[in-house]
């Protein structure tokens, strides 16, 4: 009888014991909701009890089992990949130190689910069909232009070519694409000024489609080997990769209605994220030899990657951007690769693409690292599913980070204060210096969304000038933004080949400035180009020039200024606010101040002392009037060791 109530009291305090333990982990998420995207994929929400340390999400196609696809902070999350044709179903769960909750509730989600039709609507339906066999096109994309409008709505067929969609009554252009087939404006139109417009009312209007095959190339092999570059020895097990160029991965995105390539061309690279438009990856053999297994008369970016080296491009280069495009129409070897390994460095830098609301985005992101020869990108990578990234193998210095969406939203420099930072004067810098291991962790880069909505395009060059007319060369991977004359907002932007040519595409009716970013580079014309009914929606021809900006500033291990320094504004113009940038190189008693025309003072930005750095302020316009301002800076050194600063510089303020 002692034995059992001995037993009993034991058993009794290690309930009361484990009831606290057990009552620590986190409630289930509650109010899951999805819904799609602004730009495209299943955006979740959801609310939280308590004060969990994360959030994973868990997702399940069509019958397959749920499967983890992203442990996030959060109570959001976007979903870039779905796709026309499933049912994708999600449920969340909470975790902290002590364990991770039950599921929240169950949520489903298919793309292009439409609604009967509302009051002042009516529907367009049809058919899209092989132009030569009459064989329905499942999956190809019909868009539904309005003229004179910003929105272009979108669907897909089904299994047997047919599409469906609700719409507000009006005047449209109507276009069919699908991959593999030229694309067609309604009715049998290759080009824009030739489609037919589309009078739709309340009742229902069928624009049907027969769409001809692009001739299918032949494939062919492409072999090389990679080594060791200080060796010289044969790298076994190197992951080698042919992928899309940029453009390419963007045209396909109008042809496909899906960011980031078709889901069988995404991988997962160990360290180095989720890459997009894979079109063959492998490993080499153990005399580091490959064949690449592709389809000829096409262009490809390769890229070879191993454990313990730095990733690299074919021909020595860096990112995507600058790599070589290889032009290849029939059996090519020599596709060659010489791996540096890994310097011996000890410091990381990590983060994350994020949108302003926290949502993660997909992303490439080049590393940059100020040198005595400027700002050079020295590493790339891509982000995961959920925008995190993280460069290794770093040494002392001070870098700078461009994150470029995979699709739908804009190009942006990190900065602490900024979302959308489209000028590489305006980064922040990051700085990595000591001998503890590690570095600088949540360096964020805040993107900005890119809607590409209409259907116009805007088509150039971008030179690069070394001094005389003779000297003027093509410079690529220069970001090439449309802003908006009448919002300052970003509505589309290309990045350029190596030839220097951009293009971009799905811009809406309007005038837009073009404007450009490059390292290191500045220019000194803004062109204007307007996209409407009078150029038949194309402004071709916008080019622009780039000079080499000398380097004023020196940037130390410390990342103190060498000297003083008041940056251009930027934007300029603006409206209604613009940031101002300045440098301190040594601790200051500063006057920040606005003057019109007539050199009225209008407004005091700053008047303190700072210590030595760089420096921004924004000054919001809204309550002024369109015309010429000035910024005017005043810098007296706390310690009285030199000469008072004073600088002056123009802003245009355009409403």
């Amino acid at each position: 009888m002692k034995l059992l109530i001995r037993s009993f009291l034991l058993l009794t305090l290690m309930v009361v014991c484990v009831m606290p333990i057990l009552a620590q982990i986190p409630p289930p998420p509650q109010n899951l909701t999805v819904n799609a995207g602004l730009f495209g994929g299943a955006f979740l929400r959801w609310d939280t009890v308590g004060n969990p340390m994360g959030f994973v999400v868990y997702k399940s196609i069509d019958t397959s089992r749920f499967f983890r696809v992203a442990m996030i902070r959060q109570m959001n999350f976007l979903d870039w990949y779905v796709a026309q044709g499933y049912m994708y179903r999600y449920y969340v769960t909470a975790f902290n130190m002590d364990g991770e909750s039950n599921p929240s509730d169950t949520v489903a989600f298919a793309v292009g689910h439409h609604h009967p039709p509302l009051p002042n609507q009516g529907v367009i339906r049809g058919k899209v069909t092989d132009g030569n066999t009459g064989s329905p096109l499942k999956d190809a994309v019909v868009r539904f232009y309005r003229p004179h409008k910003l929105w272009a709505e979108e669907t897909h067929t089904d299994s047997g070519g047919k599409y469906w969609a609700a719409l507000d009554t009006g005047r449209y252009l109507i276009r069919a694409d699908k991959f593999g087939y030229f694309g067609e404006w309604f009715d049998n139109a290759l080009h824009l000024d030739s489609a037919t417009v589309v009078s739709l009312h309340q009742d229902t209007v069928n624009a049907s489609f027969g769409l001809n095959p692009i001739p299918v190339h032949q494939k062919i092999n492409v072999s090389g080997t990679v080594t060791d570059s200080l060796t010289g020895n044969p790298l076994p097990r190197t992951f080698i990769a042919f992928l899309r160029p940029h453009k390419w991965l963007r045209e396909l995105q109008i042809v496909t209605g899906l960011f980031g390539g078709f889901p069988y061309e995404r991988f997962d690279l160990p360290g180095l994220g989720r890459w997009h438009g894979v079109v063959w990856i492998g490993l080499t053999d153990s005399l580091g030899h490959y064949t690449a297994h592709l389809v000829g008369d096409l262009r490809y970016i390769a890229f070879a990657f191993k454990p313990g080296y730095v990733p690299e491009f074919y021909n020595n280069k860096y990112t995507p951007f600058d790599a070589d495009r290889l032009y290849l129409t029939q059996d090519t070897s020599g596709i060659d690769f010489a791996l540096e390994p890994n310097p011996n460095a000890i410091h990381s830098i990590s983060g994350s693409v994020l949108d302003s609301t926290g949502v993660g985005i997909p992303s490439h992101v080049v590393l940059f690292r100020q040198t005595i020869f400027g700002r050079l990108p020295v590493r790339f990578t891509m982000t995961d599913s959920v925008g995190s990234f993280e460069f290794t193998y770093l040494v002392n210095g001070v870098f700078f980070l461009k994150a470029i969406p995979i699709e739908g939203y804009a190009p942006a420099w990190h900065s602490k204060i900024d979302c959308g930072v489209r000028n590489w004067r305006f980064a922040d810098s990051i700085q990595v210096i000591g001998n503890i291991p590690g570095g600088p962790t949540d360096i964020n880069v805040c993107v900005t969304p890119s809607p590409r909505m209409g259907f116009g395009r805007i088509a150039g060059n971008v030179d690069r000038n070394h001094g005389n007319l003779s000297a003027i060369i093509p410079e690529p991977a220069v970001t090439v933004y449309a802003v908006s004359t009448s919002t300052n907002q970003v509505v589309g932007y290309d990045v350029t080949e190596t030839d220097g040519s951009y293009s971009i595409e799905n811009v809406p009716e309007g005038t837009y400035n073009i404007v450009v970013d490059k390292e290191g580079y500045t220019t000194s014309t803004t062109p204007t180009a307007t996209v409407d009914e009078s150029n038949n929606y194309e402004a071709t021809g916008q080019s622009v020039t780039l000079d080499p900006e000398p380097l004023s500033v020196n940037y130390t291990v410390n990342n103190l200024p060498a000297v003083y320094q008041l940056y251009p504004n930027y934007p300029n113009p603006f409206n209604p606010s613009t940031l101002i940038k300045f440098d301190l190189p040594k601790s200051s008693n500063v006057s920040l101040k606005v003057y019109n025309l007539l050199g009225q003072e209008v407004t005091v930005l700053m008047n303190s002392p700072l210590e030595a750095g760089t420096h921004s302020v924004r000054w919001n316009a809204q309550q002024n009037g369109t015309g010429i301002y000035f910024i005017k800076i005043v810098a007296k050194p706390v310690d009285g060791s030199s000469p008072v600063f004073s600088q002056v510089r123009k802003m245009v303020l355009m409403k």
